[in-house]
């Protein structure tokens, strides 16, 4: 612990603009942090809304678009952190690569250790996010990643990395005494190219037809709500509801203890859906879900076929996957000096 400096760790990720996924990683890194003996009065989070990100985490944040307010940030930091989530990828827009990399150089200016935990990197289809990707994880000290696509990455641009499971599953979200809801089938949809949202949401439809089940939304963001009801309006699935999940809290109370599984695209949807233990089907639209797939044997949709469940497989090796993200944390941070 550097006292000579007001923080120990600057926490940076797409924190404040209301996904789930994002805040949740928030929630994890700083609840690992504070097992390495990191208080959240040593903590400052770059944030959208640093408001209400102070009130929901009990850290201090900043505006994460104001450069003075980052830049003194760093300054009283020992360390940044780019605490997990895919930060350096061009699938939506070039400008989060150029907005990490920008607080990565601001960090070395300010003398502030840049390390990473729980990336995924890439995909790029410019040479630019590639470029800006490489420096700005070239300079971090420590380098963790969450799947074997972003490790071939690292590897091909030379620079060394280790891999643990996404932080989220650090997180204890579900209480025991769920309600059951066993004729429920959970779905996630997110806005994506190729008309894939349709696609699912005609075979889910299919499927709980068939099967005689009730489907139910669950929104991580704002747009995966829009989209299932937009869907829905289309008449290729028939929702009873949608519920929009905004915090850990939400998690707890819209996961029953059984139903007849989820299906999903977003990566966090996944994880929730493996740490409440229920049947899982996920989507890979990208390969981070892919990854999480392959490293639990968790059943993958095809893209274009009809869907099936089967049973939670999985169930036995989360115990480890949860041991080994803290552990793996913890001697992360031992290495940069920590306490």
């Amino acid at each position: 612990m550097d006292l000579e400096r007001r923080f120990d760790v600057a926490l940076c990720g797409y924190y404040g603009f209301g996904n789930l996924g994002d805040e949740l990683l928030a929630k994890a890194a700083i609840s690992l942090l504070e097992e390495c003996g990191v208080p959240g009065k040593r903590i400052v989070v770059l944030s959208k809304d640093p408001e209400e990100t102070s009130r929901l985490l009990g850290t201090a944040a900043v505006d994460r678009w104001n450069p003075g307010h980052v830049f003194w940030a760093l300054r009283e930091s020992r360390t940044l952190l780019l605490g997990g989530g895919g930060l350096f990828q061009d699938s939506t827009s070039v400008r989060s690569s150029f907005y990490y990399w920008g607080v990565v150089r601001l960090a070395r200016v300010a003398n502030c250790i840049p390390w990473c935990f729980g990336q995924s990197v890439g995909p790029f289809r410019g040479k630019t996010a590639e470029l800006l990707a490489r420096d700005a994880l070239g300079a971090c000290e420590e380098r963790v990643v969450r799947d074997r696509f972003s490790i071939d990455i690292l590897e091909k641009w030379g620079l060394e990395a280790a891999m643990a499971p996404d932080l989220v599953f650090g997180l204890k979200l579900f209480p025991s005494n769920r309600p059951v809801c066993a004729k429920t089938l959970l779905v996630n949809i997110r806005p994506w190219k190729d008309e894939l949202p349709e696609r699912l949401a005609a075979a889910v439809g299919d499927y709980a037809r068939r099967e005689g089940l009730e489907l139910r939304g669950l929104a991580m963001a704002e747009e995966d709500a829009e989209i299932m009801a937009e869907l829905e309006s289309k008449g290729l699935m028939e929702l009873q509801g949608i519920q929009q999940l905004v915090s850990a809290e939400d998690c707890s109370s819209a996961w029953p203890g059984e139903c007849a599984g989820a299906v999903g695209m977003r990566l966090h949807f996944c994880i929730l859906a493996v740490l409440a233990g229920v049947p899982l089907l996920a989507v890979p639209y990208d390969p981070k879900v892919s990854g999480l797939a392959e490293a639990l044997e968790v059943p993958k949709w095809d893209l274009k076929g009809p869907i099936s469940l089967g049973r939670a497989e999985y169930l036995p090796k989360i115990p480890r996957v949860r041991e080994d993200v803290g552990r793996i944390f913890r001697e992360t941070y031992l290495r940069l000096g920590g306490s």
